[in-house]
């Protein structure tokens, strides 16, 4: 009689044990657990009302969004590869920010210009990235933000 040692490896990696389907059928329970507590955290998520850490985090994001476009923006008309307006797309996009209602809770300004903040930090740190063809996207970008803003 022929056992699984006496067989080749690619013949020995087919063969299915009773310990090996019972380890496998595990490791599947365990995995879609998982998979299904992290789905339902998700979708509970989604039903809760916006805590004071959200509320921040998305302060920060259209810090990053706006201010940091506008960054990038006049980062790319100081080299040459943008137009330059009237004014400066940092002066419009805090004069954006700045007419933008609280929703009602506490004033998130801190956030948003600590999102900015961050943002300048990383342009400045990579100057060298914004070559005529991304500076092209940023202003693309910037005129779609300048655009909803104008609609509100």
């Amino acid at each position: 009689m022929c056992t699984p040692k006496d067989l080749p490896g690619e013949v020995k990696s087919e063969i299915v044990g009773p310990e090996l389907y019972t380890a496998e059928f595990t490791s599947m329970k365990k995995l879609l657990s998982l998979g299904l507590i992290i789905w339902g955290s998700a979708a509970n998520a989604q039903n809760t009302p916006a805590t004071a850490t959200q509320a921040q985090g998305q302060a920060r994001q259209l810090g990053i969004l706006v201010g940091g476009t506008a960054t990038q923006y006049d980062l790319c008309v100081k080299k040459g590869f943008l137009a330059k307006s009237d004014q400066s797309a940092e002066e419009t996009a805090k004069s954006i920010l700045d007419k933008m209602p609280a929703n009602g809770g506490p004033d998130q300004s801190a956030y948003v210009q600590e999102g900015w903040d961050m943002m300048k930090k990383e342009v400045s740190t990579h100057e060298s990235f914004y070559t005529q063809e991304k500076c092209a996207g940023v202003g693309r970008e910037w005129a779609k933000i300048v655009a909803t803003a104008r609609k509100k």
